[in-house]
């Protein structure tokens, strides 16, 4: 709340002219905040529910697979899938480059370095193929271009992969998000998630309550077939995309 509360002076002219707040601009707290709002929910869902929703993926992970963590942030998620999958590799990938020398440090930290790495790269151009994995946690809604990720995604990924799309709880209907969890959201999403889509290339502004229709349309626009949503929490839905 502090970091959405510094970056007032910012958004309040963006309303006027359009033009978004770029994320690298947001309230300088803003990075350390987010990594530590969504630590939790990685910490307790994770491993033991969201990545054994995916149809076969524990077991490839436990064999040795290859995955792409997306919009890594300071990498929370990264790491926690490569403690507990020692033999397969990891790689996050931010655009910001502060957070990855951030994620950098964090891995060293806790010991994952030999199975993970970081770079700067965005989501529309990381680089690699032959994806086991790729896994969006609570970034593709803030993304400008949120079909031109879904499209690099397809085409990175091994004709068996899984994309993991973790996104914010958010009925199709406006009546579905009047509840203590909508209002959180929206007020984010005004906030930081629509400055920052704005602000960036085509500036889709999904934003933080872009409904599961409105993503599954993104999904299926960057040529996947199949889209389901493999579990849920209360704060977040957790969709599968197969090419």
């Amino acid at each position: 709340m502090a970091a959405i509360h510094a970056n007032l002076e910012k958004v309040q002219p963006a309303f006027k002219n359009g033009g978004g707040v770029a994320w690298g601009d947001q309230s300088t707290c803003m990075f350390c905040a987010v990594a530590r709002f969504f630590r939790p929910g990685y910490q307790n869902h994770l491993v033991s529910e969201r990545l054994p929703a995916l149809d076969g993926v524990v077991v490839k992970l436990e064999r040795g697979a290859r995955v792409a963590d997306v919009g890594c942030g300071h990498g929370v998620s990264t790491m926690l899938m490569a403690k507990a999958f020692p033999n397969s590799e990891f790689i996050g990938y931010d655009f910001h480059p502060s957070s990855i020398e951030a994620a950098k440090a964090h891995a060293a930290e806790n010991g994952v370095s030999a199975n993970t790495r970081f770079e700067v790269a965005t989501a529309t151009n990381y680089p690699g193929k032959d994806f086991d994995l790729v896994a969006f946690f609570d970034c593709l809604h803030d993304m400008g271009d949120p079909a031109g990720a879904a499209a690099h995604v397809c085409q990175s990924l091994k004709p068996d992969g899984s994309w993991m799309i973790v996104e914010p709880m958010a009925g199709d209907r406006l009546e579905d998000n009047l509840n203590p969890v909508g209002r959180l959201y929206y007020g984010a999403s005004t906030m930081v998630c629509v400055p920052t889509s704005l602000a960036q290339d085509v500036g889709a502004a999904l934003g933080a309550q872009g409904d599961e229709a409105r993503l599954r349309a993104v999904i299926t626009a960057g040529g996947f077939r199949n889209v389901r949503r493999a579990a849920e929490t209360p704060f977040n839905m957790i969709l599968e995309a197969r090419p």
